[in-house]
């Protein structure tokens, strides 16, 4: 038998303190002055995430070893349906905000996903469909659960001062109001769960798992509204320095018309490859 209390503890502190909760494109959104444009192309970034949120824990239902298992899970994709929200579940309420931000992704099931999202989508499912359950149930609680509400509280400041209102910005007050009692019902479900060296490990593993995609995701959503804001500004160095004739070969690229012709064509067919929300979403379910 092994203290969960103080595992629990000691995860949560690790959950909220790390970086991809504290990321540096959060702060920025707390206190730069983003406009709704900005937060158009951070929503539809992000939207795809709350579409699926719900296959994930769909899937762990139905592999969770016993009824006190699921117990945790079915509560809350009752809140994640529409309990509490006048029966809006929580992507129709994201839809609300994101029609606010004038996009027409909400409208446009056949979107293709943006990149970040895929990305994060695609390993939160490799993780509920083939990591053991725990690990599972490590990535979407504590490692959504205990982090959501900390993410939210750098955004919705910056979303006020772009002139939402309250109602339009609904699903964020909702949703960190939500994963508190969220991340109550995990800390007692969790504690019957994580009584071994074993099954606190595989919890640790899914959160940690979850929070490097979510780390990931935010640097995607970052390039995305920069590029937005500043489509002809310089590329910026990666993690090393780019050597002399790197750079002269860049500006030459960048300067063809038909060298940057070209590389939109290939970001474009690219895009197009990858699945849309509505094909996700019936992947994910079968």
């Amino acid at each position: 038998m092994h203290d969960t209390t103080s595992f629990l503890g000691a995860l949560r502190h690790e959950v909220e303190t790390h970086p991809a909760v504290n990321h540096i494109f959060l702060n920025r959104c707390a206190t730069s002055p983003f406009s709704r444009e900005d937060y158009r192309i951070f929503g539809e970034n992000h939207y795809p995430l709350v579409y699926v949120f719900t296959t994930y824990l769909e899937k762990l239902v139905c592999r969770a070893p016993s009824s006190d298992a699921k117990l945790w899970l079915a509560k809350v994709l009752v809140d994640e349906y529409g309990e509490g929200s006048e029966g809006e579940d929580h992507a129709t309420l994201y839809g609300h905000f994101l029609r606010a931000a004038r996009s027409t992704v909400p409208d446009a099931p056949e979107t293709p996903i943006p990149a970040p999202a895929y990305r994060f989508i695609r390993e939160h499912r490799r993780i509920v469909e083939k990591e053991p359950f725990l690990v599972g149930l490590g990535a979407v609680g504590p490692g959504h659960e205990w982090a959501i509400p900390r993410m939210f509280a750098a955004l919705v400041p910056g979303l006020r001062r772009a002139g939402f209102s309250e109602k339009e910005m609904r699903y964020f007050d909702l949703h960190v109001a939500q994963d508190v009692d969220h991340g109550a019902w995990l800390e007692e479900a969790l504690g019957r769960f994580g009584t071994t060296t074993q099954a606190q490990a595989q919890i640790r593993r899914g959160a940690l798992l979850s929070l490097e995609a979510r780390g990931a995701f935010w640097t995607g959503v970052e390039s995305a509204v920069v590029r937005y804001r500043q489509p002809r500004a310089a590329r910026p160095d990666g993690p090393r320095p780019r050597s002399i004739p790197h750079e002269v070969a860049l500006t030459a690229w960048d300067g063809s018309p038909v060298a940057r012709w070209l590389e939109h064509a290939f970001v474009g067919m690219r895009e197009r490859a990858r699945p849309t929300l509505a094909r996700l979403v019936a992947e994910t379910r079968r």
